[in-house]
């Protein structure tokens, strides 16, 4: 009696991650998937000893892969620029990564935009860009997949 049900904003909403680049929204995808964390493991056998000691090594991340996206602007070319500016296909010249690594925000979203979670994902960058195939009909994911490259990821 004077509880109110909760309902969901709309249920409709199929983009659940927002890429943030510079604090703006660039990019809404459906599916995301983050990073691996690993750290190797470095065996050291002192003298006399019949078993190795085991210690932290190397810390490796993997990739970030989102899947079906649309820019936040519908149409904009953001990412193949972003993609392009890693290597030059044309002079065969490979980028300064201080212009192609950025550090990037990925949001989880409930279905009424509250952010849930946050990663920062540093020194991103775009390693695969897939594209939808494209209908004149259809304003479906223009983004198929889009996989960064990155450095480090903290989790806020």
């Amino acid at each position: 009696m004077g509880a109110r049900p909760l309902f969901p904003g709309n249920p409709r909403q199929a983009h659940e991650f927002i890429v943030a680049i510079d604090g703006f929204d660039a990019a809404y995808f459906q599916r995301a998937t983050v990073p691996e964390l690993e750290i190797e493991v470095d065996e050291f056998n002192p003298l006399g000893s019949v078993r190795a000691s085991k210690f932290a090594g190397r810390m490796t991340v993997g990739d970030c892969e989102l899947e079906k996206g649309v820019p936040a602007d519908r149409v904009d070319n953001a990412a193949w620029n972003w993609l392009k500016s890693a290597v030059n296909t044309k002079s065969g010249d490979i980028g300064n990564p201080s212009d192609y690594k950025r550090d990037i925000e990925l949001r989880e979203t409930d279905h009424v935009g509250n952010t849930m979670r946050t990663w920062l994902l540093k020194g991103a960058w775009v390693k695969q860009l897939s594209l939808s195939d494209f209908e004149g009909e259809s304003s479906d994911h223009m983004i198929e997949t889009l996989t960064l490259s990155v450095d480090d990821v903290e989790m806020r």
